[in-house]
Formats: structure tokens, sequence, C-alpha cells
């Protein structure tokens, strides 16, 4: 569950970030700041940021399973390190996704 939070749930979330945050340029401008998107991109980073130290911790812990080292049961445990390899990058990526999404909102007026 840790890497697949990771592997599925984050670039799912920055998806969403994204159209969360298209969907309140109006109502951010009508408000008179951005407040509201920093809060949406707040929380898809925290969300991320979170995802990935659980794929990666899962990754640390799978690196260094005991159970690696049987001869007989090598493609088990190589499988789960991928996984959660991939996981982690994946995650990173889509951390800093949310951060390139945001720069913008940063820098430029939601009107």
């Amino acid at each position: 569950m840790k890497t697949w939070l990771a592997l599925l749930g984050a670039p799912s979330i920055v998806l969403g970030c994204l159209c969360v945050n298209y969907a309140l340029v109006t109502p951010a401008c009508h408000l008179g700041g951005h407040a509201l998107l920093d809060g949406v991109s707040g929380t898809s980073l925290v969300v991320c940021t979170a995802a990935t130290l659980l794929a990666w911790r899962r990754w640390r812990e799978t690196r260094r399973s005991p159970a690696q080292m049987a001869a007989d049961a090598t493609a088990r445990p190589a499988r789960a390190v991928f996984i959660a390899a991939v996981a982690a990058g994946v995650g990173a990526l889509s951390v800093l996704s949310v951060i390139a999404i945001s720069i913008p909102q940063w820098l430029l007026s939601a009107c």
C-alpha cells in the first residue's frame, strides 16, 4: 500500500491540483487574492510529499530485506524493490510537478 499511493495516487493528485486550480481562477479573481489557489497547491504538495516519503521508506526497507539474500527466492524481493524504487521516483516527479504548476500562480495575478 505504501508504494501504490505514490505510484498511482501522486500523479492523480497532480492532475487534480491542476484541474481544481483552473476551476478556482474565477472565484480567486473575485475574492481579490490567490489564497484558494495556494491552499490547493499546498495541500497537493503535502500529500504528494507524504506519499513519496512512504514509498522511499518502503524502498529502503525492501532493499535491506534479509529475504533477498536467499538464492531460491530472488524474483519476488527484487520485484518489490523495483516497484518501491519506481514509486519513489514517480512521487518525486509528482512533487516537482506540483511545484512547477505553482510557480506561475505565485508570479502572475489570477485576473
